[in-house]
């Protein structure tokens, strides 16, 4: 495990203020769900996977191609795992890929205004599905420190969280900028965060449209950081990011020699 100590570094700049992108009327929402880490919900979800997830994996997907999971070996307590953010197909992919060690603590953040809605009529949209089946939780975009209030409580009770720090799925060839939620996450709560990189899922299903395209995914886990008490919160989130923009641009060069071989 890489251990970063950011204290000395510059102040970062002041970020500017996102507007809320979500009705105020809080009535509209539900979750989250806490009852979704009891083991009795645990249970449910590890029998309901193949219907929420290793379904859709099988349909999409020609092989996942998995490097790095011996860096999860030596991961003893809670994480915070980011990943680049390509499809709908991410989550899917990391729980196809990961193990079961991790999956059975895993929650995913998603958008408040997109998943958490009351009365939606498809079973998938509906809250309590999402926080039973798919281990999904809800955050406020634009909703400042407290968005993330419900994932600082699933750290410290030994959950894990998986974020997607771009916020939105990639359009471009390039990671977007990071987000700093997740780096506030491992810091205050003093836990290891999980880089993941995942390739090949924007091409399966690019943003704006429902069509998969089968095809290869691929998952590389790249060695936990963590980040010493007090560390720059922008300084640590750059490092996440540059070190998965590596793997990036390392895929995006063996492409191109593939596609020129």
């Amino acid at each position: 495990m890489t251990i970063v100590n950011l204290t000395e570094a510059p102040a970062a700049p002041r970020q500017k203020i996102v507007p809320k992108l979500y009705e105020t009327d809080s009535d509209k929402y539900a979750g989250p769900h806490r009852w979704q880490i009891q083991p009795w919900a645990k249970l449910i979800r590890r029998a309901w996977r193949h219907r929420a997830y290793t379904r859709w994996t099988e349909a999409a997907c020609e092989r996942i191609d998995v490097a790095g999971l011996e860096h999860l070996n030596d991961l003893s307590g809670p994480a915070v795992f980011v990943a680049n953010h390509q499809s709908h197909l991410d989550t899917l992919i990391t729980q196809a890929a990961l193990p079961e060690s991790v999956k059975r603590k895993l929650f995913y953040g998603a958008a408040q205004d997109r998943w958490f809605v009351k009365g939606k009529k498809k079973l998938v949209l509906k809250p309590w599905y999402q926080s039973l089946a798919l281990g999904t939780f809800p955050i406020i975009r634009g909703g400042g420190k407290d968005a993330l209030s419900y994932a600082h409580w699933l750290l410290q009770r030994g959950q894990h969280v998986f974020l997607f720090p771009e916020g939105t799925r990639a359009t471009g060839d390039d990671l977007g900028a990071f987000k700093h939620g997740a780096t506030l996450l491992a810091i205050e709560n003093a836990v290891p965060i999980v880089p993941i990189y995942l390739g090949g899922l924007k091409k399966m299903r690019p943003k704006g449209t429902q069509d998969v395209v089968r095809g290869v995914a691929s998952l590389e886990v790249l060695p936990p950081i963590e980040f010493s008490t007090g560390s720059d919160v922008a300084a640590a989130t750059e490092t996440i990011r540059r070190r998965l923009n590596r793997v990036h641009s390392r895929r995006q060069q063996e492409k191109i020699f593939r596609e020129a071989a």
